[in-house]
């Protein structure tokens, strides 16, 4: 799923205060080096909450929550760019305020205000990742973790949090709650492409059918059993006929039982040509009652066509949708330089012999972004077509069943009373009661042969599910299933050799049952993760773990799982405390490489990959590597949460260096102030001892006005970026 995080964005509860930005990298590692409690860790969980976790999981307690009012991330896909923003929860555990801005490029509003809520932003999201409509609840246990996979079920692949990083018994996010984790057993399947949509829906009909064929052979076996003796009662009914003058006198213990059937057919053949006295009362509530059921029975075909209409209609439709996507994402590549000429290309275009101006070239290139735009707006129209349409066509194949079941019934029921009908013209008398009688006998006979309606069901179900299975076929399931685990296993021992673990070129094997890895080594013996000893091991494994994972999604065209890895703190197990200058140089190495593989990732999956990494170690650790991008360090004053969002200083900060802190606010506002109180117009600045003290940063700014020596002004800047100097 091309899914890529530009900017992440807290809006503060002061309106004053300018909002915070974090700008990120496409294809790159984002790294952010910080110190502890700078809010590092909250990185993860403003994510997730944006999208749309059930609970808000930034912590209550802190300056995050305490002085912010909404977080939103800023992300392209393929359909361009979108914001998603939500309402910080306050006391409540979460809220379902969401403000969603989409377009080619999205602007950062100074204010949120609320268009959308939490699900309206989920279907975004999963419409993004073509997330199937239908489950795998294929025998209707109303289990949740059976349910149709979301966005958040896909965070499991997405993040690693301080916890999680460097841990012996969970590998996934959230895979240490049970819930989650039964749910995560559910959807790898789906995630490894075993299954796909058009594969789910089969599965569903296919267990339907099979339903279908159990409930009517037992139906089938219970009328078998409850006539197994009927040619007794066949001998019986005739000596009755005879009775009645019906049939002719013979020795019935001597004549073969289908004759003596096929005689009593006779009987009912010749009284529905006999005409009888009928009750007049009986026969208008019957006459009533068969006209109410053939206008059902016409009803009930008309809506029957008007299903099997749109389950056509659904077919075509998501084929034109396809086509058209292909078709529309192949203009959009051939007009993708627009912008590029658009920017590069004067609006005055002479000719450099004659000097003559011409305006053919900046018609040409307006009549091109006229183009592009037009099918920008038909690209965008396209996507809103939802990709999969597979619940609709599984509820109306239900629909379809249940339709033609109540047309049986219905026939059923309007053939019996004809039927019943034309005998009660006959009479009310007992011979009536024993044709009637007869005829039931004879149809429910005739409904067990093979001719007979049950039968020809289960035949017409049996066919049906023998088509199914061919193509619903669980050994090929089980291929798909292997040939996905082997090209972890493949992408996992490149990682782990970069790495550089403990168990060398042992085979890294991934188990979606437990949920974890295991390692083979080359007499096929066997260690958990949880048997491998060393923190260091541990953060090894789940970072060649997530990194084979992701390339198995990219490389296999699977769309359900962002291609974005966020990962907090991997150096733990290396530097548990203080800053890079107490770190040794072999602990350095250890986590270089750490950052060396998430390199490799990005490289081998050509870009699509987005990591983000924050990390308490300094800027050594990644210091010759590609695909690095410094997103910020939070030292010396600065932190996810500026200082000056609150209105009290925190004791902890009065007397520490604050130097960071107060270049954010150098362009800003502390150079603006200074011009114009003391002039320098033209001067440079830099910040030099700046230092928190209980009203704010005191600090001293080194002026370097033109052709002059530089300058020493001591100033102080308060809560409310009022710039004093001293």
């Amino acid at each position: 799923m091309n899914f890529t995080i530009l900017k992440i964005i807290i809006w503060p509860k002061d309106s004053n205060k300018n909002v915070r930005l974090l700008n990120f990298k496409e294809g790159a590692i984002n790294y952010i080096t910080g110190s502890s409690r700078s809010g590092k860790s909250a990185i993860i969980e403003i994510i997730d909450y944006c999208l749309g976790s059930g609970g808000c999981s930034i912590p209550k307690i802190g300056p995050i929550r305490n002085n912010s009012s909404w977080y939103g991330i800023l992300i392209s896909t393929d359909e361009g760019e979108k914001l998603f923003a939500r309402r910080d929860p306050g006391k409540q555990k979460s809220t379902g305020d969401y403000m969603i801005n989409e377009g080619i490029k999205v602007g950062i509003p100074e204010s949120p205000q609320k268009n959308a809520n939490r699900d309206f932003a989920k279907s975004i999201l999963e419409r993004l990742a073509r997330l199937p409509q239908s489950d795998s609840d294929f025998d209707n246990t109303g289990s949740g973790f059976k349910g149709r996979a979301s966005i958040s079920d896909m965070t499991a692949f997405i993040f690693q949090p301080q916890r999680i990083v460097a841990n012996n018994e969970t590998m996934f996010f959230e895979g240490d709650i049970e819930e989650h984790a039964r749910k995560l057993r559910e959807i790898f399947p789906l995630v490894l492409g075993v299954v796909n949509s058009e594969t789910l829906i089969k599965q569903h009909r296919l267990r339907e059918v099979r339903r279908l064929i159990d409930r009517k052979q037992r139906q089938l076996e219970s009328l078998k059993i409850s006539i197994e003796n009927f040619s007794g009662e066949v001998r019986a009914r005739y000596l009755v006929g005879i009775q009645y003058g019906l049939l002719p006198s013979i020795r019935v213990e001597e004549t073969d039982t289908k004759i003596l059937f096929e005689r009593l057919k006779d009987i009912i053949i010749s009284w529905k040509k006999s005409s009888f006295y009928m009750n007049e009362d009986n026969e208008n509530l019957n006459a009533g009652r068969l006209s109410w059921l053939r206008e059902r029975e016409i009803h009930l075909h008309s809506e029957l066509t008007t299903l099997r209409v749109r389950l056509t209609q659904l077919k075509e439709l998501s084929l034109a949708r396809g086509n058209s996507e292909v078709n529309i994402a192949r203009k959009r590549d051939r007009l993708s330089s627009t912008s590029w000429l658009t920017e590069r290309i004067s609006q005055n275009h002479s000719c450099p012999l004659c000097g003559s101006s011409s305006e053919n070239p900046t018609n040409e290139l307006k009549n091109l972004i006229e183009s592009t735009q037009k099918v920008e707006a038909q690209w965008k129209s396209i996507t809103l077509v939802p990709p999969m349409l597979d619940a609709e066509e599984v509820d109306i194949r239900k629909q379809i069943t249940n339709k033609e079941l109540e047309i049986k019934q219905v026939r059923s029921e309007r053939d019996y009373l004809q039927v019943e009908t034309e005998e009660m013209k006959a009479t009310r008398e007992q011979i009536a009661m024993f044709v009637g009688r007869t005829a039931e006998f004879i149809n429910l006979h005739d409904s067990l042969t093979d001719e007979g309606e049950l039968a020809n069901d289960i035949s017409q179900l049996k066919a049906e599910e023998e088509e199914l299975v061919s193509t619903v076929d669980f050994e090929t399931f089980v291929q798909r299933k292997e040939a996905a685990l082997y090209k972890f296993t493949r992408f996992a021992g490149h990682y782990g050799s970069i790495l550089d673990l403990e168990t060398g070129d042992d085979l890294i094997q991934l188990d979606t049952n437990k949920l974890t890895i295991r390692v083979i080594n080359e007499k096929g013996d066997t260690v958990w993760l949880r048997e491998i000893g060393s923190g260091a091991n541990w953060l090894g494994y789940h970072i060649a773990t997530m990194l084979a994972l992701h390339e198995l999604f990219i490389s296999q065209n699977i769309p359900y799982v962002p291609s974005l890895l966020v990962i907090d703190q991997p150096s733990q197990t290396h530097f548990p405390d203080n800053t890079e200058k107490d770190s040794e140089k072999e602990e350095l190495q250890a986590v270089n490489k750490v950052f060396k593989a998430l390199s490799s990732g990005i490289e081998r999956t050509n870009g699509a990959l987005q990591v983000i990494v924050s990390e308490h170690a300094g800027q050594s650790v990644v210091e010759g590597l590609d695909n690095v991008h410094l997103v910020e360090r939070w030292r010396k004053g600065r932190k996810l949460i500026p200082w000056h969002w609150s209105k009290i200083m925190p004791e902890n900060l009065i007397g520490k260096n604050a130097n960071y802190a107060a270049e954010d606010l150098l362009g800003s506002h502390i150079e603006p102030s200074i011009k114009k109180i003391v002039g320098h117009e033209e001067a440079k600045f830099t910040i030099e001892e700046a230092e928190f003290d209980k009203n704010g940063i005191a600090f001293k700014v080194k002026a370097f006005p033109l052709d002059t020596p530089p300058i020493y002004i001591e100033a102080h800047i308060d809560f409310d970026l009022l710039v004093e100097l001293a």
